[in-house]
Order: C-alpha cells, then structure tokens, then sequence
C-alpha cells in the first residue's frame, strides 16, 4: 500500500515539475493545469499513457482517461481555452467488460 502512494506521489511531483506554470481563476479550483498539448506529451513522454475514454462536461470542459499497458492512469479536464488540468492519478488500472444482455 506505501508502495502505491509513493508512486501517485512521486508522479504528481514529477508532473508537477516537469509542467508548473501559474493558474488562473478559471482553473484555480486545480493545482496542476498546462495546455492541453503539453500535458498529454507529457503523460505520453514519461509514462506511456494513451487517451482511453473521453466525456463531455456540459459545454464548458472535456474529462479525459490516460491510460499505459503497465496499468498507471490520469484523469484530466480540459477547458474550452484548451487548459487541462490533472484531476486524478493512480495505478492498476483494469478494464471492465459488461455483457451485451446485461444493463450498465
């Protein structure tokens, strides 16, 4: 269980690091934002993380899922000034497969 949260720890200080720039008020409710390219380079880059899944937030922001075959992933939002913002981070992630005759 250390394990697991020295990693999230050590990846939000690198991300940290690697992208700190100032907020502003639209993203101030967030400690880390970037552009949007930037970010995703960066989780690219660095862990191999690809987008996974991709939501609407009504019509102000876009929620995003990277994810990398060694299981670590990212949730970010982006807004419609093309500013994303890291909102969670982890590991193990598993994929859920729910049966064509089975309701979500």
């Amino acid at each position: 269980m250390a394990r697991k949260s020295l990693f999230v720890w050590v990846k939000t200080v690198v991300l940290a690091g690697a992208l700190a720039v100032g907020t502003n008020a639209a993203s101030a409710q967030y400690q880390y934002c970037v552009e949007h390219g930037d970010l995703v380079a960066h989780l690219s880059e660095q862990f191999q993380e690809r987008q996974f899944a991709f939501g609407l937030i009504g019509q102000m922001a876009i929620m995003e899922v990277y994810v990398a075959d060694s299981g670590s992933w990212t949730i970010i939002v982006t807004d419609v000034a093309g500013r994303s913002c890291i909102v969670a981070a982890g590991e193990h992630w598993e994929n859920v497969v729910i049966p064509a005759d089975q309701d979500a």
